[in-house]
């Protein structure tokens, strides 16, 4: 994977993956698409934004796969627009560029970085914290003369990532769970921040799975949530999948 700067041969390139991009992640009607493609992705309207503002594009195999845009206005740095082409989702572009515009933002002199992104887009906001990003504030954009609500992200932890545990831990080979009998597959684990998750079963076959078992505490967790994150309930131990990879603004 490599990410660098836009040129304006890549203009093109950028409004397909946006239309296609949004077609499959923003709850809105086809006009609505056609108004933020038309004020936003029009291809003369990108390349002159190249010089002002901070966009990237991923490529693999001389291919773009996806793209990233940011402004830094005073102090103040914002991430605009992540976009990854559907068919080429789970390979880690879009933590690359978000990495990549959060580090250059930062390099001309934004003292942090916001992350803004539109309500309609579902998941968007799931994708900021795994960055270590909540929610902080809302506001209204304007797109062709329609109001849209705009989620802002700031961060408000550092990312740890994922590691494993500093010693071995003893991993049982079953538990108890609310009157059942679960079986812990103890030979294959899942990092998490603090000690492995390992998947956890209803049957000794490793057949039917249930949920994880959070070695970290000794619990059960029933299952991942809809971005594949999971999550102790009991220690907030919590693995981050590497390779979700989403749209968002």
């Amino acid at each position: 994977m490599n990410v660098h700067k836009a040129t304006e041969a890549d203009a093109t390139k950028i409004y397909d993956i946006a239309r296609q991009s949004i077609q499959a992640s923003y709850a809105v009607s086809p006009t609505a698409i056609d108004l933020i493609m038309e004020e936003w992705f029009d291809v003369g309207a990108i390349e002159d934004r190249l010089d002002e503002n901070v966009m990237g594009v991923a490529e693999t195999d001389d291919s773009v796969v996806g793209f990233s845009e940011g402004t830094v206005t005073d102090d103040a740095g914002e991430l605009v627009w992540l976009h990854v082409h559907p068919e080429e989702r789970g390979q880690g572009a879009g933590t690359e560029l978000f990495e990549w515009t959060r580090d250059t933002l930062l390099d001309r002199g934004a003292a942090d970085v916001r992350v803004l992104i539109l309500a309609s887009n579902t998941d968007g906001d799931g994708f900021a914290e795994r960055f270590g990003y909540e929610r902080v504030d809302q506001r209204d954009a304007d797109f062709g003369g329609e109001s849209w609500r705009e989620h802002i992200h700031a961060q408000t932890t550092e990312r740890t990532g994922e590691t494993a545990p500093a010693e071995p831990r003893d991993v049982p080979s079953k538990i108890e769970d609310a009157g059942h009998e679960r079986f812990v597959e103890s030979d294959e684990t899942i990092p998490g921040d603090a000690a492995p998750f390992h998947p956890l079963y209803n049957d000794d076959a490793y057949e039917q799975q249930y949920g994880y078992y959070c070695s970290n505490c000794g619990s059960p967790v029933e299952a991942a949530d809809e971005l594949d994150r999971i999550k102790c309930p009991e220690c907030g131990n919590v693995h981050r999948p590497d390779d979700w990879d989403g749209a968002y603004l």
